[in-house]
C-alpha cells in the first residue's frame, strides 16, 4: 500500500530537474526510500524513519539481505477487507537498478542482469518470513523494484542456446509489462552457463515457480538515456516447486504440499541460492 503510493513519485526523484544531478550517484533504493518517507510524512506518522529499514537480514540466513523493509502495523489500518486487495503489514523489497556506463553500454553484462533479477524474484518467494502452516494467513508483502535507464530490453538476454536452437526465457516479459501477469519459471534445468551457476546457484535448476504478480509501471513516451523504465512488481500468489514438493501462497493463505514443507522448503531454497 505505502510502496505502491510511493512508487508514483519515482519519475520525479529519478528524472526531475531538482534531482537530475544525483541520478548516477544514488541508487534506486535511496530514491525509493525518499519517496516512502514522503508518503509517511504526509500521513503525519511520528518518527517515520523507525518504520523503514534498509539492508535488512532475512531471518532465515543473515548473509542474505533485503534492500528495504517496512512494518506498517503502527498505522493500525489493516482489516480483512483491506488485505483482500493484496496488501500486507510486513513488507519486504528487493531492488535492481540497471544503467549505462560511459561507453553507453550496460554496466552489468545483460546475462548477469537477467539472472540477478531472477534470483531476487526467487528470494522474495522463498526467504521472506511468513506463517508456515497450510491455510494460515500470510503476513509478508513481497515487492521487486526494478528500474532501467532507457529501453529495458538492452539489459536482458531473452533467449538461450538449447538443442541446436534458440529457446525463449518466457519469464522475463511478464515482469516488464503493467497489470496482472503470470510468471512461469519451469526450465531452469536448461540453464547450463557458468553465469547462471554464479548468479543464481549451482543447483538452482531444481527450482520451478509459478506466480501471479501485479506490475505498476512508469514508461516514458520515448526512450533515451535521461529517462527510466521503472517497474514495481508485487507478488500476489505463488507456488515454488522442488521436485514434487511445493510451498507458496494462494488467495492470501499459506500453501504447502505436505505438513512442515512451508518451513522446510524455504530452508532448502536458501541453501541452493548464492548470496
Amino acid at each position: 500500500m505505502i510502496f505502491e503510493q510511493a512508487f508514483m513519485a519515482l519519475p520525479e526523484f529519478l528524472s526531475g530537474t531538482p534531482f537530475e544531478r544525483y541520478q548516477f550517484e544514488g541508487t534506486i533504493v535511496t530514491a525509493f526510500s525518499m519517496a516512502v518517507l514522503q508518503e509517511l510524512n504526509s500521513r503525519h506518522i511520528q518518527n517515520p524513519v523507525s518504520l523503514l529499514r534498509a539492508e535488512v537480514n532475512y531471518p532465515i540466513d543473515e548473509r542474505k539481505r533485503a534492500d528495504l523493509h517496512i512494518d506498517l502495523r503502527r498505522l493500525q489500518l489493516f482489516n480483512d477487507e483491506l488485505r483482500s486487495y493484496g496488501f500486507y503489514e510486513n513488507n519486504w523489497l528487493e531492488a535492481k537498478f540497471c544503467r549505462l556506463g560511459n561507453s553507453r553500454k550496460p554496466v552489468t553484462i545483460p546475462l548477469a542482469s537477467t539472472f540477478l533479477l531472477l534470483k531476487d524474484f526467487i528470494r522474495l518467494c522463498s526467504l521472506v518470513p511468513d506463517n508456515q502452516l497450510q491455510d494460515d494467513p500470510s503476513i509478508g508483502g513481497r515487492y521487486l523494484l526494478h528500474a532501467y535507464q532507457g529501453d529495458p530490453s538492452q539489459y536482458f538476454v531473452f533467449k538461450r542456446n538449447q538443442n541446436k536452437s534458440r529457446a525463449s526465457r518466457e519469464w522475463i516479459s511478464p515482469l516488464l509489462h503493467s497489470g496482472k501477469q503470470v510468471v512461469e519459471i519451469n526450465d531452469l534445468n536448461r540453464e547450463k552457463t557458468q553465469e547462471f551457476k554464479k548468479c543464481v546457484g549451482k543447483k538452482a535448476g531444481f527450482i520451478s515457480l509459478k506466480a501471479g504478480v501485479t506490475n505498476f509501471v512508469h514508461e516514458p513516451r520515448e526512450y533515451n538515456d535521461g529517462v527510466y523504465h521503472i517497474v514495481l512488481t508485487r507478488i500476489d500468489d505463488f507456488e515454488l516447486f522442488l521436485g514434487r514438493r511445493s510451498f507458496g501462497r494462494k488467495h492470501g493463505k499459506i500453501l504447502e504440499s505436505g505438513n512442515g514443507y512451508g518451513l522446510h522448503g524455504p530452508k532448502i531454497v536458501n541453501h541452493i541460492l548464492t548470496d
